[in-house]
């Protein structure tokens, strides 16, 4: 709760509130982004809510190999736990990477699908991504920036 209450008030003092923070429908609906989301999932079986929309998370930053990156995420609606999205976005270089995760009922087998991780991001995007699904990245933020 302390960690909660403290991030809140950071987000508050910082001029932002977490109905300003972008989420991944921005991203997926927005003029300068829809087309290069629309390449990331093309061909992909991914369920219509990744699409569509889901229950989303506001958007964090980290910084890989010096670069600041958005991480966003979602999971189906009524199911989080079964099934969820999370999105690398470089502002700068305007390239996506993804991942879906799906899982059994029980949560002992999960299935990975990564979309499109170049190989600069290979092991600390894929970190990233994962982190983002499991509640890491949003526990420790700092525990996820890495420099070259």
């Amino acid at each position: 709760m302390k960690r909660l209450s403290l991030a809140l008030t950071t987000l508050l003092l910082s001029g932002y509130t977490l109905a300003d923070t972008p989420r991944l429908s921005d991203i997926v609906n927005a003029p300068a982004t829809a087309k290069s989301f629309a390449a990331l999932i093309a061909h992909q079986p991914l369920p219509s809510w990744v699409k569509q929309g889901g229950v989303e998370s506001p958007m964090q930053q980290v910084t890989l190999n010096g670069e600041l990156y958005q991480v966003y995420s979602a999971c189906q609606p009524h199911h989080c736990g079964q099934q969820k999205f999370a999105l690398l976005y470089s502002p700068r270089h305007q390239r996506m990477s993804g991942l879906w995760l799906r899982s059994d009922e029980d949560g002992k087998r999960e299935t990975l699908q990564w979309l499109k991780i170049s190989d600069d991001l290979s092991i600390d995007g894929k970190t990233v991504l994962y982190a983002a699904l499991t509640g890491s990245l949003e526990n420790h933020p700092a525990a996820f920036n890495y420099s070259p």
